[in-house]
């Protein structure tokens, strides 16, 4: 199936705005244009993806189903821009290190700024991405190093132990999976979730996750971060997965409770993966940092 970008875009503005005319005018087209766009996409998919009503249109199952595969592509397709915005200027290429949601809890800004110090001249990308993505953009060398779970094959890399990364559910203290110790992803599917932000690299994991589980993870609210994620299920709205790392910051650990999750993926670590031949001397400069922010050593003076 082909899939125009600018289809995608207009698709998506008529879902969130709930109106094909409102879908138009966000998009700068006529309405026959967003009629148009809609209606190949819907034969390219070969079902109806929105529901025609008197005030307005809402997604089908199909276009719910295309709306968070869009999002996910339009995410990548922005991504993609942002990185290939250096070669317009005449510069030495940025370093690029990309990080799952779990690594980028850690203060990076940390091995970064250690970096960006002893390099003053060096332009250093720092970019959330899940981790078979960033495992296949270091092995082409669109990224020079990134941070990913070991959950995922690193072949075509080298690849370099960082440090335990479990994750966790976390559910209101007054939840009825509360009184377990341990939960299995499949048997949480039925209750309400608390979504980590759209293009998450952990969340998009969940889903696939939630998939080989024999369930579908339909979030009833999407937050834009870790913490906001916490203070909902605080609020007792949902339940959500975690990394084990963002506990300390949550403002309202009596709130919450913490529960195992018995799944083999659950219990990962944090592996840094560069190229697999020598890796340049600002790249291993910023390995030696990432290794020495996990284990908490000091920089060399």
């Amino acid at each position: 199936m082909r899939f125009d970008l600018t289809d995608l875009r207009v698709f998506l503005q008529a879902c969130d705005s709930g109106s094909m005319t409102e879908a138009a005018s966000r998009c700068a087209l006529t309405l026959a244009a967003v009629s148009a766009r809609i209606r190949a996409l819907e034969d390219e998919a070969g079902a109806a993806l929105l529901q025609r009503h008197a005030r307005g249109v809402t997604p089908t199952p199909a276009g719910e189903a295309l709306a968070r595969h869009a999002r996910v592509v339009l995410h990548q397709a922005e991504a993609l821009r942002r990185d290939l915005e250096p070669a317009r200027v005449a510069q030495d290429p940025p370093l690029v290190l990309l990080a799952n949601s779990s690594a980028l809890l850690r203060p990076l800004h940390r091995a970064v700024a250690d970096v960006a110090t002893r390099h003053p001249h060096a332009r250093i990308l720092l970019r959330e991405s899940g981790s078979e993505a960033t495992v296949h953009a270091v092995h082409s060398g669109a990224a020079d190093l990134g941070v990913v779970s070991d959950s995922v094959a690193t072949a075509g890399t080298r690849a370099e132990p960082l440090g335990p990364d479990p994750l966790v559910m976390v559910v209101p203290s007054s939840h009825p999976l509360a009184r377990r110790e341990s939960v299995r992803l499949h048997d949480a599917l039925v209750h309400d979730w608390i979504g980590w932000g759209e293009g998450s690299a952990l969340q998009m994991h969940l889903v696939v996750q939630a998939s080989r589980a024999g369930g579908v993870l339909v979030p009833k609210v999407v937050a834009p971060s870790g913490i906001a994620v916490l203070e909902l299920v605080a609020r007792g709205l949902g339940i959500s997965v975690v990394p084990e790392a963002l506990l300390p910051r949550a403002a309202d650990r009596a709130a919450v409770r913490v529960l195992s999750l018995d799944e083999a993926w659950a219990r990962r670590k944090l592996v840094l993966c560069l190229r697999d031949e020598e890796p340049s001397p600002l790249a291993r400069a910023m390995a030696d940092a990432l290794h020495r922010l996990w284990h908490g050593e000091k920089s060399p003076a």
